[in-house]
């Protein structure tokens, strides 16, 4: 089997891992990773094939997009297609013929090259050389894109920079929180972290040697699974027959709002598509309303078509964790419209926010229950080691507002200082503390807790919270 080559861009440059590839006539895609920031460079006997990037600005469908190569509609819609088929876009546009090949190896090449370039620029970064994946040499743009070349243009753009840049300039990046540093000592470190005050002096040395080999194969999923894209959630079972009776009514369009309100999935998925092609300067949306504005009823189609299809697995509403989960949301989502006014908070934001806060764990719950741990403190402790920063990295793979991130990264300890949104759902959260699962929110601080004293007083809100969650949960089978 062919083994990875690892390295740091600090000790082991750019130019020489391209040239070192180039000269091997090497295959297989070397992933490039600074903090929670990740890049691929897919090459062909040694020739780089393609370049990819998990920033919006930086994915070719945005670039496309905002250069006016294809219009934003039909971008949206092989989007759609490409997320939920796992097929690559460039294959796709040409298949439909939406673009002829040189233009789209033009598009690809000029948009490869920024960010190829941009790469020299990294420090602290960490790649892998992985030869087992199988690349494909699908627009021939390799001959001006080798590996040389780009060294001295690399070379020539550190150069430039470093002329116009403050020597007291601090480098680009967003610094890597220690529970997302999963190198061996980093891991060690982080089960004691996980592993203090808790029962030391009542379990023996074998449990706690068992506890340790259990969280570092957690620890190694969850590292395998931050690396990955966001793909999209499948639907809870009884959305997909609601989808697939819309779309033969062809009344889709009117009805994904209602279809998303109680389905944290949905939600999250026509989310992820409508700001696919949009960055923080083009105001990232917030609600499945804004969100089927944007893509256009083409790209709304074909994603429901696509996600509710008869072959597509979905999630069955009788599976304890995920009907648990969603109980949970849907509540929530309720009190937060309900209280959004108190807060200045536009209610149906406010009900997106509260809906999707339970995926902030979600897939490390997951990864937790497929593992050996004992039921108790230890198995909570080391959910909530990497739940803050994992949620935070779905919201950016997701490319949500700053809202959000806070909501989905919450500590779970809140304050009259914490930002507005997690205090929104705080406060919501209490309103329906009942059918909340997983972790407690908290808060220690007075006047946050005078808030919702204000809140529980108004007995006519708390009657309205209450009867609007129980018919929603009726309606579910919740």
């Amino acid at each position: 089997m062919p083994k990875t080559l690892n390295g740091t861009l600090d000790t082991f440059s750019l130019a020489d891992l391209l040239q070192w590839l180039e000269m091997n006539r090497l295959s297989g895609r070397v992933a490039i990773t600074r903090g929670d920031e990740r890049r691929t460079i897919d090459l062909k006997d040694g020739a780089i094939v393609f370049v990819s990037s998990l920033r919006p600005e930086e994915r070719l469908g945005t670039y496309l997009a905002s250069r006016g190569i294809l219009p934003e509609p039909v971008v949206y819609e092989v989007l759609a297609d490409s997320f939920l088929t796992g097929r690559s876009l460039t294959r796709l546009i040409l298949e439909c013929g939406l673009l002829p090949r040189e233009e789209l190896a033009t598009a690809v090449e000029q948009l490869a090259l920024k960010i190829l370039l941009d790469l020299f620029h990294w420090h602290g970064a960490t790649f892998v050389f992985d030869p087992s994946i199988a690349t494909e040499d699908f627009l021939r743009i390799q001959l001006s894109l080798r590996g040389q070349v780009l060294a001295l243009e690399g070379a020539r753009s550190v150069d430039d920079t470093a002329r116009i840049r403050s020597p007291f300039k601090a480098a680009r990046g967003t610094p890597r929180p220690p529970e997302m540093d999963f190198s061996p000592q980093a891991v060690a470190l982080a089960f004691f972290s996980v592993s203090e005050g808790l029962d030391h002096e009542h379990s023996s040395a074998s449990v706690w040697r068992d506890r340790f080999v259990v969280f570092g194969r957690y620890s190694e999923k969850v590292a395998a699974t931050l690396h990955q894209p966001f793909r999209p959630f499948p639907l809870f079972a009884d959305t997909a027959e609601r989808c697939r009776a819309a779309l033969a009514a062809r009344t889709e369009s009117e009805e994904v709002v209602r279809l998303a309100a109680t389905d944290p999935f949905l939600t999250l998925d026509v989310l992820f598509l409508a700001n696919s092609l949009r960055t923080s300067g083009r105001g990232l949306l917030s609600t499945v309303h804004e969100a089927t504005a944007a893509i256009g009823p083409g790209a709304l189609r074909r994603l429901l078509e696509l996600l509710s299809d008869e072959d597509t697995p979905t999630v069955s509403t009788r599976e304890r964790l995920e009907q648990a989960l969603r109980r949970a949301a849907v509540s929530t989502a309720v009190a937060a419209s309900h209280v959004a006014p108190a807060t200045g908070e536009d209610p149906g934001v406010a009900w997106t926010l509260a809906l999707l806060e339970p995926l902030g764990s979600y897939e490390l719950l997951k990864l937790l229950l497929a593992e050996d741990f004992e039921p108790g403190p230890f198995r909570a402790a080391a959910l909530s080691w990497y739940r803050a920063s994992c949620g935070r990295l779905l919201a950016r793979k997701v490319n949500l507002p700053d809202s959000f991130a806070d909501v989905l990264g919450s500590s779970g300890q809140v304050s009259s200082h914490s930002p507005a949104a997690e205090q929104l759902v705080f406060l919501a959260k209490q309103m329906v503390a009942a059918d909340q699962v997983g972790r407690e929110w908290t808060s220690e601080d007075p006047e946050l807790a005078d808030r919702y004293s204000s809140l529980v007083v108004d007995e006519h809100l708390a009657e309205r919270i209450a009867g609007d969650a129980a018919a929603l949960r009726e309606v579910l089978g919740l």
